[in-house]
């Protein structure tokens, strides 16, 4: 086989992906708040972009620059004299903020309160260190005190002190022993709920009622009750008493209100900053004569010319889309959630003529704010399911309807699965048992056994 080199020239097509192009990739998919961040990024690095900001009346600044209240401010003045050492020094409520405590320095505030001697305080704080997120002991009283080389007697008496503290249930080993702990700080404890727990755990949460009656040959009433006692105890006691998570907030990429009557929709660009260009730099563009300085200029105006029309076909676009939801899903806005159409990315697609990705990247983590309530733009895309009336049924309605069904059935005897699925036929939703019964699973719907209540 011969080897050589030859000069050919070929033609391909070939999809390139510019750096434009993946600038207006990234910003479509960017939320409200990330677009915030990006854009100001964007602000520092390229000195062609500037901030578009109010112009007020000249007349009015110059009022309100000479409108002084003057005894306002030699009162204030007299609250600027220089400090003393010794006020310097004493500590003041400004000098404190407050912060969250976690599990450990929660409990061991608790400890100081006992009196007890160093070596019992050290095993317990030992104790309170090795505890899980949920206040559990994962270590054995034998592994403990070969750790620290003490007697396994001393650890368990501090395991008794740690597991006295509050919340009740710290301190314990396994699920079984945490609300034994709880119950004996309880009273008016209900009958068999002490041999329930200690006994027959596995079976309350098989909703083995019935059996369970017949093991302590009483009524299904009074085990219900005493399963409904257990139920209202915290399997988890160190969640309640560890750090609390601070609050989520959901800033909407989109509004849609109802003026008088029409909808209109108002993409949120409030939160971003108004970029523009700048007139200094730009002059310095149109008379820069070095090559360095003209090429440098020229790149970061192309680089912000860019960055504004992206950020512009990204308004467009999701414009674009929630006007069409909103024509689309017209039931939805005016009657509510069973009313919601089946919802396709294609559909949209086509009917914007875009492409299924982009329609996918733009709602990708944005939200609606509607008069509704706030929603996930992925909320109005739905698997279509077949009626008799041939429209098609929005698998989300079927949800909201299926809801609607165990919420209103007779809770001693709840509706089976099969039971659903013919009532939701009778509604004319052509859906199978088993598509029933992987809606009720998405809607944390515990099964027909588990929901019947015994009176």
């Amino acid at each position: 086989m011969r080897l050589d080199y030859k000069l050919e020239l070929r033609q391909t097509q070939k999809l390139l992906m510019t750096p434009q192009l993946r600038q207006a990739i990234k910003l479509l998919q960017l939320p409200v708040l990330e677009l915030s961040q990006y854009l100001d990024q964007q602000y520092l690095d390229n000195p062609m972009l500037d901030l578009e900001e109010e112009e007020c009346d000249g007349e009015e600044a110059e009022e309100d620059i000479f409108d002084i209240d003057w005894e306002q401010y030699f009162q204030d003045r007299e609250a600027d004299k220089p400090i003393s050492r010794e006020q310097e020094g004493k500590a003041t409520f400004e000098h404190f903020t407050s912060g969250d405590k976690t599990l450990p320095q929660q409990l061991r505030q608790q400890l100081i309160l006992f009196c007890l001697p160093q070596r019992l305080v050290e095993i317990a704080e030992y104790i309170i260190d090795n505890l899980d997120e949920r206040g559990y002991l994962e270590l054995s009283c034998r592994d403990i005190a070969s750790q620290l080389q003490v007697v396994p007697g001393e650890v368990s008496l501090a395991l008794n002190i740690v597991q006295s503290l509050e919340p009740a249930g710290i301190g314990a080993r396994d699920l079984r022993e945490c609300l034994l702990l709880q119950l004996r700080t309880r009273e008016n404890v209900p009958p068999f709920t002490w041999e329930i727990v200690c006994q027959h755990l596995d079976m309350v949460a098989k909703g083995r009622i019935p059996v369970l009656a017949e093991i302590f040959n009483a009524e299904n009433a009074e085990i219900q009750a005493a399963i409904d006692y257990i139920k209202t105890l915290e399997p988890g006691p160190g969640l309640s008493l560890g750090e609390e998570s601070k609050p989520a907030y959901i800033f909407p990429d989109v509004s849609v209100i109802d003026v008088a009557g029409e909808w209109v929709v108002l993409v949120n660009d409030s939160y971003s900053p108004r970029l523009c260009l700048n007139p200094y730099y730009y002059q310095l563009l149109r008379a820069a004569e070095s090559g360095e300085t003209k090429k440098f200029l020229k790149n970061k105006f192309n680089s912000a010319l860019w960055l504004l029309k992206a950020v512009e076909q990204r308004r467009t676009t999701l414009q674009r889309i929630t006007e069409f939801i909103l024509e689309y899903q017209q039931a939805f806005f005016q009657q509510g959630v069973k009313y919601l159409r089946p919802l396709r990315l294609k559909d949209v697609a086509d009917a914007l003529d875009l492409h299924e990705s982009t329609i996918s990247r733009a709602i990708n983590g944005k939200y609606v704010q509607t008069p509704r309530g706030l929603y996930a733009l992925k909320y109005f895309f739905s698997v279509n399911l077949d009626t008799d009336d041939g429209d098609g049924a929005s698998s989300t309605g079927v949800k909201d309807t299926l809801q609607d069904l165990v919420e209103k059935e007779n809770k001693n005897r709840p509706l089976t699965d099969q039971e659903i699925s013919e009532k939701l036929q009778e509604l004319g939703i052509k859906i199978s048992r088993r598509t029933v019964a992987k809606y009720r699973d998405e809607l944390n719907i515990p099964s027909s056994t588990l929901r019947r209540r015994w009176e």
